[in-house]
């Protein structure tokens, strides 16, 4: 038997194929500019769909459970000449942590975070320092299960840009640890650490 070769591919599928990546590979080529000051003013909104709060806490010192919020939302107001007078507002549902674990979702919700009682997280900023190199502190107020305490959060600006769609964009991460117990969620410590890490991963569109 003789296997014949592949068909060689038509005008048309190419002419499709380069009409479906070229703008990904224009985006792909553009340059995220780190300076801030080159970030345009203005109202700034979550991309929620590149946006992550993920947190982490210690079982026995053994290990780490994770978890993640899957409904939330932010804005903040920026100007390149102050980008230390931005003003930041986070909102997250409680009700949408996940564990990938059903059972151990349902557990947090009633007999940690009690969202009957407390069903909006909220974070609202005070204060930002601009430091060099793209890092920075953002200092806020946390409301947590009825709770409200300071909380800093170590900053990274990862840059500016335009999307596909000729968008403004900025993205940061940060990082902070909160003590649960501070916010009176005391269950299961020590067996389950008091300090909660959290990771946050945010991309802003003007």
């Amino acid at each position: 038997m003789r296997l014949s070769a592949p068909a060689p591919r038509s005008g048309f599928a190419l002419a499709v194929a380069v009409a479906l990546f070229a703008p990904l590979a224009e985006a792909s080529a553009q340059t995220v500019n780190t300076d801030p000051g080159a970030a345009p003013a203005g109202l700034y909104h979550l991309d929620k769909t590149h946006a992550s709060v993920t947190m982490k806490l210690a079982h026995m010192g053994l290990s780490y459970y994770t978890m993640r919020f899957d409904s939330l939302d932010a804005s903040y107001t920026y100007d390149p000449a102050q980008p230390a007078a931005s003003k930041i507002s986070v909102t997250i549902d409680p009700k949408s942590v996940d564990t990938d674990n059903p059972t151990l979702n349902k557990e947090i919700l009633a007999d940690f975070f009690e969202v009957g009682k407390y069903p909006t997280i909220t974070f609202s900023s005070t204060a930002v320092h601009v430091e060099q190199g793209g890092h920075g502190e953002v200092v806020g107020e946390l409301t947590f299960h009825g709770a409200t305490h300071p909380v800093t959060l170590d900053v990274v600006y990862n840059g500016s840009g335009t999307g596909l769609m000729h968008e403004q964009r900025m993205g940061f991460s940060a990082i902070t640890t909160i003590k649960r117990s501070e916010f009176g969620v005391t269950k299961y410590i020590p067996l389950v650490g008091d300090d909660v890490t959290v990771l946050i991963e945010a991309e802003f569109t003007k």
